[in-house]
Protein backbone atom coordinates (compact mmCIF):
# COMPACT_ATOMS: atom_id res chain seq x y z
CA UNK A 1 0.00 0.00 0.00
CA UNK A 2 1.67 3.24 -1.15
CA UNK A 3 0.75 6.32 0.89
CA UNK A 4 1.20 9.96 -0.04
CA UNK A 5 -0.53 12.48 2.23
CA UNK A 6 -3.33 10.00 2.82
CA UNK A 7 -4.04 10.78 6.48
CA UNK A 8 -7.76 11.40 6.00
CA UNK A 9 -8.71 7.76 5.36
CA UNK A 10 -5.48 5.97 6.26
CA UNK A 11 -6.38 4.57 9.69
CA UNK A 12 -9.52 2.90 8.31
CA UNK A 13 -7.61 1.50 5.31
CA UNK A 14 -4.86 -0.04 7.46
CA UNK A 15 -7.30 -1.47 9.99
CA UNK A 16 -9.34 -3.10 7.22
CA UNK A 17 -6.27 -5.13 6.19
CA UNK A 18 -5.20 -6.03 9.72
CA UNK A 19 -8.76 -7.27 10.44
CA UNK A 20 -8.80 -9.76 7.53
CA UNK A 21 -10.10 -13.29 8.12
CA UNK A 22 -6.95 -14.55 6.33
CA UNK A 23 -4.12 -13.57 8.66
CA UNK A 24 -0.89 -15.01 7.22
CA UNK A 25 0.53 -12.04 5.32
CA UNK A 26 3.08 -9.23 5.41
CA UNK A 27 1.64 -5.75 5.00
CA UNK A 28 4.03 -3.49 3.10
CA UNK A 29 3.15 0.16 3.70
CA UNK A 30 5.28 2.60 1.71
CA UNK A 31 5.17 6.18 2.96
CA UNK A 32 6.12 8.13 -0.15
CA UNK A 33 7.45 11.34 1.37
CA UNK A 34 4.17 12.39 2.99
CA UNK A 35 4.09 15.80 4.66
CA UNK A 36 0.89 15.24 6.65
CA UNK A 37 0.24 12.85 9.58
CA UNK A 38 0.47 9.70 7.46
CA UNK A 39 3.67 8.40 9.09
CA UNK A 40 2.33 9.04 12.57
CA UNK A 41 -0.84 7.08 11.75
CA UNK A 42 1.12 4.15 10.26
CA UNK A 43 3.46 3.95 13.26
CA UNK A 44 0.53 4.00 15.68
CA UNK A 45 -0.20 0.39 14.66
CA UNK A 46 2.01 -2.16 16.44
CA UNK A 47 1.06 -5.22 14.39
CA UNK A 48 4.20 -7.29 13.55
CA UNK A 49 2.83 -8.05 10.07
CA UNK A 50 3.37 -4.42 9.05
CA UNK A 51 6.58 -3.75 7.08
CA UNK A 52 7.07 0.02 7.14
CA UNK A 53 9.04 1.49 4.25
CA UNK A 54 9.89 5.19 4.20
CA UNK A 55 10.80 7.15 1.09
CA UNK A 56 12.71 10.22 2.30
CA UNK A 57 11.25 12.22 -0.59
CA UNK A 58 8.26 11.76 -2.86
CA UNK A 59 9.25 9.19 -5.50
CA UNK A 60 5.84 8.91 -7.13
CA UNK A 61 3.33 6.08 -7.32
CA UNK A 62 5.06 3.89 -9.92
CA UNK A 63 8.43 3.94 -8.13
CA UNK A 64 6.73 3.13 -4.83
CA UNK A 65 4.72 0.28 -6.37
CA UNK A 66 7.84 -1.21 -7.94
CA UNK A 67 9.74 -0.93 -4.66
CA UNK A 68 6.93 -2.93 -3.04
CA UNK A 69 7.01 -5.58 -5.78
CA UNK A 70 10.74 -6.07 -5.29
CA UNK A 71 10.50 -6.37 -1.50
CA UNK A 72 7.38 -8.57 -1.27
CA UNK A 73 8.09 -12.16 -0.23
CA UNK A 74 4.63 -13.72 -0.52
CA UNK A 75 3.34 -16.09 -3.20
CA UNK A 76 0.66 -13.52 -3.98
CA UNK A 77 0.63 -9.73 -3.93
CA UNK A 78 -2.57 -7.84 -3.12
CA UNK A 79 -2.87 -4.16 -4.06
CA UNK A 80 -4.39 -1.70 -1.63
CA UNK A 81 -4.85 2.08 -1.67
CA UNK A 82 -4.64 4.34 1.35
CA UNK A 83 -8.17 5.69 0.92
CA UNK A 84 -10.05 2.40 0.39
CA UNK A 85 -11.53 -0.22 2.70
CA UNK A 86 -10.94 -3.96 2.24
CA UNK A 87 -13.88 -6.05 3.37
CA UNK A 88 -13.03 -8.78 5.94
CA UNK A 89 -12.88 -11.80 3.58
CA UNK A 90 -11.01 -10.10 0.77
CA UNK A 91 -7.67 -11.92 1.10
CA UNK A 92 -9.24 -15.24 2.07
CA UNK A 93 -11.55 -15.43 -0.95
CA UNK A 94 -8.90 -14.29 -3.41
CA UNK A 95 -6.38 -16.85 -2.15
CA UNK A 96 -9.08 -19.53 -2.50
CA UNK A 97 -9.66 -18.40 -6.09
CA UNK A 98 -5.96 -18.88 -6.84
CA UNK A 99 -6.01 -22.30 -5.21
CA UNK A 100 -8.99 -23.33 -7.34
CA UNK A 101 -7.20 -22.41 -10.60
CA UNK A 102 -3.43 -23.05 -10.82
CA UNK A 103 -3.35 -21.08 -14.11
CA UNK A 104 -4.67 -17.90 -12.48
CA UNK A 105 -2.31 -14.93 -12.68
CA UNK A 106 -4.57 -12.14 -11.38
CA UNK A 107 -7.77 -12.18 -9.31
CA UNK A 108 -10.03 -9.15 -8.98
CA UNK A 109 -13.40 -8.80 -7.31
CA UNK A 110 -16.68 -6.97 -7.41
CA UNK A 111 -16.57 -3.80 -5.32
CA UNK A 112 -18.56 -0.91 -3.92
CA UNK A 113 -17.87 2.45 -5.55
CA UNK A 114 -18.13 5.29 -3.03
CA UNK A 115 -18.69 8.82 -4.30
CA UNK A 116 -19.87 11.94 -2.50
CA UNK A 117 -23.41 11.33 -3.72
CA UNK A 118 -23.95 7.57 -3.46
CA UNK A 119 -22.62 4.03 -3.12
CA UNK A 120 -23.04 1.63 -6.03
CA UNK A 121 -22.11 -2.02 -6.61
CA UNK A 122 -19.75 -2.67 -9.53
CA UNK A 123 -19.62 -6.19 -10.94
CA UNK A 124 -17.19 -8.00 -13.22
CA UNK A 125 -17.42 -11.33 -15.03
CA UNK A 126 -15.41 -14.31 -13.83
CA UNK A 127 -14.45 -15.12 -17.42
CA UNK A 128 -10.80 -14.81 -18.38
CA UNK A 129 -11.21 -14.36 -22.13
CA UNK A 130 -13.97 -11.80 -21.63
CA UNK A 131 -11.80 -9.81 -19.22
CA UNK A 132 -8.82 -9.96 -21.56
CA UNK A 133 -10.99 -8.82 -24.49
CA UNK A 134 -12.15 -5.82 -22.43
CA UNK A 135 -8.49 -4.72 -22.49
CA UNK A 136 -9.01 -3.64 -26.10
CA UNK A 137 -10.76 -0.61 -24.63
CA UNK A 138 -10.03 -0.20 -20.92
CA UNK A 139 -8.65 -1.82 -17.75
CA UNK A 140 -10.55 -4.99 -16.88
CA UNK A 141 -9.95 -4.67 -13.12
CA UNK A 142 -10.33 -1.95 -10.53
CA UNK A 143 -6.64 -1.72 -9.52
CA UNK A 144 -6.93 -1.91 -5.68
CA UNK A 145 -9.23 -4.96 -5.87
CA UNK A 146 -6.52 -7.12 -7.43
CA UNK A 147 -4.36 -9.90 -6.06
CA UNK A 148 -1.58 -11.16 -8.36
CA UNK A 149 0.66 -14.19 -8.46
CA UNK A 150 4.17 -13.07 -7.52
CA UNK A 151 5.95 -13.78 -10.81
CA UNK A 152 7.46 -10.31 -11.11
CA UNK A 153 11.13 -11.19 -10.57
CA UNK A 154 10.83 -14.42 -12.58
CA UNK A 155 9.26 -12.67 -15.61
CA UNK A 156 11.12 -9.36 -15.19
CA UNK A 157 7.83 -7.51 -14.85
CA UNK A 158 7.21 -4.17 -13.17
CA UNK A 159 4.88 -1.21 -13.45
CA UNK A 160 6.26 0.79 -16.39
CA UNK A 161 7.21 4.43 -15.96
CA UNK A 162 6.42 5.27 -19.58
CA UNK A 163 2.74 4.57 -18.86
CA UNK A 164 2.22 7.00 -15.99
CA UNK A 165 -1.44 7.42 -14.91
CA UNK A 166 -2.33 4.21 -16.81
CA UNK A 167 0.34 1.92 -15.30
CA UNK A 168 -2.26 -0.57 -14.07
CA UNK A 169 -3.84 -0.85 -17.53
CA UNK A 170 -0.41 -1.60 -19.01
CA UNK A 171 0.29 -4.20 -16.32
CA UNK A 172 -2.94 -6.07 -17.13
CA UNK A 173 -2.04 -6.21 -20.83
CA UNK A 174 1.38 -7.60 -19.84
CA UNK A 175 0.00 -10.17 -17.37
CA UNK A 176 -2.66 -11.30 -19.88
CA UNK A 177 -0.02 -13.41 -21.65
CA UNK A 178 1.15 -15.22 -18.50
CA UNK A 179 -2.04 -16.81 -17.14
CA UNK A 180 -5.76 -16.61 -16.53
CA UNK A 181 -7.75 -13.71 -15.10
CA UNK A 182 -10.29 -14.48 -12.39
CA UNK A 183 -12.86 -12.50 -10.43
CA UNK A 184 -14.50 -13.12 -7.07
CA UNK A 185 -18.18 -12.43 -7.71
CA UNK A 186 -18.84 -10.73 -4.39
CA UNK A 187 -17.75 -7.21 -3.36
CA UNK A 188 -14.46 -7.31 -1.45
CA UNK A 189 -13.53 -3.62 -1.42
CA UNK A 190 -15.02 -0.19 -0.86
CA UNK A 191 -13.37 2.00 -3.48
CA UNK A 192 -13.45 5.76 -2.96
CA UNK A 193 -13.68 8.03 -5.99
CA UNK A 194 -12.99 11.71 -5.34
CA UNK A 195 -11.63 14.77 -7.11
CA UNK A 196 -8.19 14.61 -5.45
CA UNK A 197 -7.32 11.20 -6.90
CA UNK A 198 -4.33 11.14 -9.27
CA UNK A 199 -6.44 9.55 -12.04
CA UNK A 200 -9.02 12.34 -11.87
CA UNK A 201 -6.36 15.06 -11.87
CA UNK A 202 -4.51 13.69 -14.92
CA UNK A 203 -7.38 12.52 -17.12
CA UNK A 204 -6.06 13.90 -20.44
CA UNK A 205 -2.64 12.24 -19.98
CA UNK A 206 -4.35 9.01 -18.96
CA UNK A 207 -6.40 8.97 -22.19
CA UNK A 208 -3.32 9.54 -24.37
CA UNK A 209 -1.34 6.76 -22.66
CA UNK A 210 -4.37 4.45 -22.87
CA UNK A 211 -4.45 4.92 -26.65
CA UNK A 212 -0.81 3.80 -26.80
CA UNK A 213 -1.60 0.71 -24.71
CA UNK A 214 -4.54 -0.24 -26.94
CA UNK A 215 -2.38 -0.04 -30.07
CA UNK A 216 0.32 -2.23 -28.52
CA UNK A 217 -2.20 -4.77 -27.26
CA UNK A 218 -3.86 -5.09 -30.68
CA UNK A 219 -0.46 -5.62 -32.27
CA UNK A 220 0.47 -8.29 -29.72
CA UNK A 221 -2.78 -10.14 -30.43
CA UNK A 222 -2.29 -9.76 -34.20
CA UNK A 223 -5.49 -7.76 -34.74
CA UNK A 224 -4.82 -5.57 -37.79
CA UNK A 225 -6.62 -2.21 -37.74
CA UNK A 226 -6.54 0.78 -40.05
CA UNK A 227 -6.07 4.30 -38.71
CA UNK A 228 -9.81 4.85 -39.09
CA UNK A 229 -10.54 1.69 -37.09
CA UNK A 230 -8.13 2.78 -34.34
CA UNK A 231 -10.01 6.06 -34.16
CA UNK A 232 -13.24 4.14 -33.51
CA UNK A 233 -11.49 1.89 -30.98
CA UNK A 234 -10.32 4.97 -29.06
CA UNK A 235 -13.74 6.59 -29.31
CA UNK A 236 -15.24 3.57 -27.55
CA UNK A 237 -12.35 3.23 -25.10
CA UNK A 238 -12.43 6.91 -24.18
CA UNK A 239 -16.17 6.67 -23.53
CA UNK A 240 -17.10 9.40 -26.00
CA UNK A 241 -20.80 10.31 -26.11
CA UNK A 242 -22.29 9.27 -29.47
CA UNK A 243 -24.22 12.01 -31.28
CA UNK A 244 -24.69 10.71 -34.84
CA UNK A 245 -26.06 7.62 -36.55
CA UNK A 246 -22.97 7.66 -38.78
CA UNK A 247 -20.73 7.18 -35.73
CA UNK A 248 -22.95 4.44 -34.32
CA UNK A 249 -22.86 2.67 -37.70
CA UNK A 250 -19.07 2.91 -37.70
CA UNK A 251 -18.95 1.38 -34.22
CA UNK A 252 -21.13 -1.52 -35.38
CA UNK A 253 -18.93 -2.17 -38.42
CA UNK A 254 -15.81 -1.97 -36.27
CA UNK A 255 -17.08 -4.48 -33.67
CA UNK A 256 -18.17 -6.88 -36.42
CA UNK A 257 -14.67 -6.58 -37.89
CA UNK A 258 -13.20 -7.57 -34.52
CA UNK A 259 -15.53 -10.56 -34.50
CA UNK A 260 -14.29 -11.71 -37.91
CA UNK A 261 -10.64 -11.22 -36.99
CA UNK A 262 -11.09 -13.23 -33.80
CA UNK A 263 -12.61 -16.08 -35.82
CA UNK A 264 -9.41 -16.20 -37.87
CA UNK A 265 -6.73 -15.76 -35.22
CA UNK A 266 -8.65 -17.46 -32.38
CA UNK A 267 -7.24 -15.10 -29.75
CA UNK A 268 -10.33 -15.52 -27.54
CA UNK A 269 -13.01 -18.12 -26.92
CA UNK A 270 -15.87 -17.24 -29.29
CA UNK A 271 -18.65 -17.24 -26.69
CA UNK A 272 -16.63 -15.06 -24.34
CA UNK A 273 -15.75 -12.71 -27.19
CA UNK A 274 -19.43 -12.48 -28.15
CA UNK A 275 -20.25 -11.40 -24.58
CA UNK A 276 -17.60 -8.71 -24.87
CA UNK A 277 -18.85 -7.51 -28.29
CA UNK A 278 -22.43 -7.30 -27.09
CA UNK A 279 -21.48 -5.36 -23.96
CA UNK A 280 -19.73 -2.61 -25.92
CA UNK A 281 -22.41 -2.50 -28.63
CA UNK A 282 -25.13 -2.26 -25.97
CA UNK A 283 -23.20 0.45 -24.10
CA UNK A 284 -22.49 2.44 -27.28
CA UNK A 285 -26.17 2.48 -28.25
CA UNK A 286 -27.18 3.49 -24.75
CA UNK A 287 -24.54 6.21 -24.47
CA UNK A 288 -25.98 8.40 -27.22
CA UNK A 289 -28.60 11.08 -27.77
CA UNK A 290 -30.09 9.29 -30.78
CA UNK A 291 -33.23 8.06 -29.01
CA UNK A 292 -35.30 5.43 -30.79
CA UNK A 293 -32.92 5.49 -33.76
CA UNK A 294 -30.15 4.06 -31.55
CA UNK A 295 -32.46 1.43 -30.07
CA UNK A 296 -33.68 0.46 -33.54
CA UNK A 297 -30.12 0.10 -34.83
CA UNK A 298 -29.20 -1.98 -31.78
CA UNK A 299 -32.16 -4.30 -32.34
CA UNK A 300 -31.46 -4.82 -36.05
CA UNK A 301 -27.76 -5.49 -35.63
CA UNK A 302 -26.28 -8.97 -35.60
CA UNK A 303 -24.36 -7.82 -32.52
CA UNK A 304 -27.59 -7.84 -30.49
CA UNK A 305 -28.02 -11.53 -31.32
CA UNK A 306 -24.56 -12.91 -30.54
CA UNK A 307 -25.63 -13.74 -27.00
CA UNK A 308 -28.90 -14.12 -25.08
CA UNK A 309 -30.35 -10.82 -23.91
CA UNK A 310 -33.21 -10.65 -21.42
CA UNK A 311 -36.31 -8.55 -22.03
CA UNK A 312 -35.45 -6.61 -18.87
CA UNK A 313 -32.03 -5.67 -20.26
CA UNK A 314 -33.59 -4.55 -23.55
CA UNK A 315 -36.09 -2.45 -21.63
CA UNK A 316 -33.26 -0.78 -19.71
CA UNK A 317 -31.56 0.09 -22.99
CA UNK A 318 -34.77 1.57 -24.39
CA UNK A 319 -35.15 3.70 -21.25
CA UNK A 320 -31.55 4.93 -21.55
CA UNK A 321 -32.04 5.81 -25.21
CA UNK A 322 -35.20 7.79 -24.48
CA UNK A 323 -33.77 9.64 -21.47
CA UNK A 324 -30.48 10.57 -23.17
CA UNK A 325 -32.20 11.80 -26.34
CA UNK A 326 -32.39 15.23 -24.73
CA UNK A 327 -28.74 15.34 -23.62
CA UNK A 328 -26.38 17.61 -25.52
CA UNK A 329 -22.91 16.43 -26.58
Amino acid sequence: MPVYNGAKYLHEAIKSILDQSFMDFEFLIINDGSTDDSEKIILSFKDPRIVFIKNESNMGLINSLNKGLKIAKGNYIARMDADDVALPQRLELQVKEFESDPKAIAVGSDYFLLTEKRTSLKKNKNNSDYQKAVLFFSPCFCHPTVMMKNIFAEKNLLYKKDYVHAEDYKLWTDLAFFGEFRNVAVPLLKYRSHATQISNQNHATQLAISEKIRKEYCDQLKFKLTDEQFAILNLIGNNVFVTSIKTLNEIEVFLLNLKEQNKKNKAFNENSFNLFLHKFWFDSCGYSNLGLAAYSLYSRSMLSKVTKVTLDKKSKLLTKCLIRKFRKA
